[in-house]
């Protein structure tokens, strides 16, 4: 059953409560929140959203979780709301890469004939590891894809302070090729406040290294930071770009779920009216230093010289593919193995969403004894295949209406009339004569309101409990 529209009425009253609000993005998980998945689902759906489907290709876009992360104060760094569990030695890891090889076996047979794209190896903190430990995670790929080609996009996430050259070789030499660095924040005293222990001076260091070992890199930096000015934005910015980077992700701080930063220093978080000069800010900026502004975070310098494996630094295919994951001769799945990992299959014939363990115990008894180790489920009807893939439209800043048309039979025009005609009445988006449908202004900006906007009519439909996800379950 399709969801009733939103009036015209409904579409104004929600922009006028969220507009002054601060949004979480909606970056990983899409249509709908994890809040709406359900720990109570049946074995036999859960397998036949996972049944190979041996006429078609499908595209793999790998993710391995480690769930590890250095202890801070205030907890999570202030403002993750990704589960982790502490850190115990190269024992610890060493279990835990053996369970991640282990899960892999039970989908060989779902994987079998799949090609992968990308590998993305998140947490957590992946540089948590021993040198050692990295040919040991990246040959948990190969497992599932015997014929995996090395020069695809292999990247690692990491924190500065933990790189030393023993580490970065391990990490060229297992195969990685691209590292994607969480800086936040280069500011020494506006770190501090989320307990890190990280300098300007390590950060600086690594992307040095990067370098000189041809390791394509994306820096994460975060916007609307507690006590952050314009101008403490903008000097992190010019520092990364006159490093060389090519890649950078500029986000938004989210303020949300039970984190410090939402809790506790909400009052020290700039006002929305701040943190939209600051993207009109770092958006001129960025602009004006010949980047390229490919999603509402992401920024890309054309032209970046190629590392000697081969890869773009200014790309990110991980990312990419996942934005265009409905495909005429086949399908692009996000497979995700390890503690709390995400898989994500936008089939239309059976597509499904899936969340493993967020407890390391759930996690290995479901391993050991062969099972699945998903946690909570969502499996998607029509209309929510279709808000998944507006989401992740979204996230470019543009709604291709043909394309909509083409995969789904369907209208964009007809099921969102009343919101399209309201962004583009207060000059968030406009029409092209190709019939796409661009954010414009600031309407990049609101993306997550307009993602939100989208999903209301079908999110009142939705039932079952809406649980808050803890950061750590035991």
């Amino acid at each position: 059953m399709v969801s009733t529209p939103l009036t015209t009425d409904e579409v104004r009253a929600y922009i006028a409560k969220n507009r002054d609000r601060h949004l979480s993005n909606k970056v990983l998980h899409a249509h709908p929140s994890p809040a709406y998945w359900s720990s109570e689902f049946s074995e036999s759906a859960l397998a036949q959203c996972l049944a190979h489907t041996p006429d078609k290709q499908d595209r793999i876009n790998l993710y391995l979780g480690i769930p590890y992360c250095l202890p801070t104060d205030p907890p999570h760094c202030g403002f993750c709301l990704f589960p982790t569990e502490r850190y115990a030695g190269k024992d610890t890891a060493t279990d835990y890469l053996g369970l991640m090889a282990k899960e892999s076996d039970l989908y060989r047979s779902v994987y079998e004939g799949a090609v992968i794209e990308s590998l993305y190896v998140g947490g957590g903190t992946p540089n948590l590891l021993h040198p050692s430990d990295y040919q040991v995670l990246i040959d948990i790929a190969p497992r599932l894809f015997p014929t995996m080609y090395h020069a695809i996009e292999n990247s690692v996430e990491c924190f500065p302070q933990l790189f030393n050259e023993d580490k970065i070789h391990a990490i060229k030499d297992a195969g990685f090729n691209r590292v994607s660095m969480g800086v936040q924040q280069v500011d020494d005293a506006l770190i501090q406040l989320s307990g890190r222990k990280q300098t300007r001076k390590q950060v600086f260091e690594a992307i040095d290294a990067f370098q000189r070992h041809s390791l394509a890199c994306n820096i994460d930096l975060i916007y609307g930071w507690p006590e952050q000015t314009v101008e403490n934005m903008l000097a992190d910015l010019r520092d990364i770009v006159a490093s060389g980077i090519s890649h950078i992700t500029h986000y938004e701080m989210n303020i949300a779920g039970r984190s410090d930063f939402a809790t506790k220093q909400k009052a020290k978080v700039p006002t929305i009216s701040e943190k939209l000069t600051m993207y009109r800010e770092a958006h001129a900026f960025l602009t004006s230093e010949g980047f390229v502004q490919e999603t509402v975070y992401d920024w890309a310098k054309p032209n970046a010289t190629r590392t000697d494996s081969g890869l773009c630094p200014a790309q990110y295919a991980y990312e990419a593919n996942m934005r265009d994951a409905l495909l005429e001769d086949g399908a692009r799945y996000m497979g995700g193995l390890g503690y709390a990992a995400i898989n994500s299959r936008p089939n239309k014939l059976r597509a499904g969403s899936f969340m493993n363990h967020r407890g390391l115990d759930r996690y290995a008894d479901d391993v050991h004894a062969g099972r699945f180790p998903v946690e909570r489920a969502f499996f998607h009807e029509d209309e929510d295949l279709r808000l998944c893939w507006v989401f992740q439209q979204l996230q470019a800043m543009r709604l291709d209406t043909t394309a909509f048309f083409n995969l789904f039979g369907r209208s964009v025009f007809v099921d969102y009339q009343t919101v399209i005609d309201e962004l583009i009445d207060i000059g968030w988006a406009q029409v092209t004569p190709n019939g796409v449908i661009e954010l414009r202004g600031t309407g990049p900006f609101y993306v997550p309101l307009i993602q939100g906007l989208f999903s209301q009519a079908r999110l009142k439909q939705l039932t079952g409990p809406r649980t808050s996800i803890p950061l750590h379950v035991q």
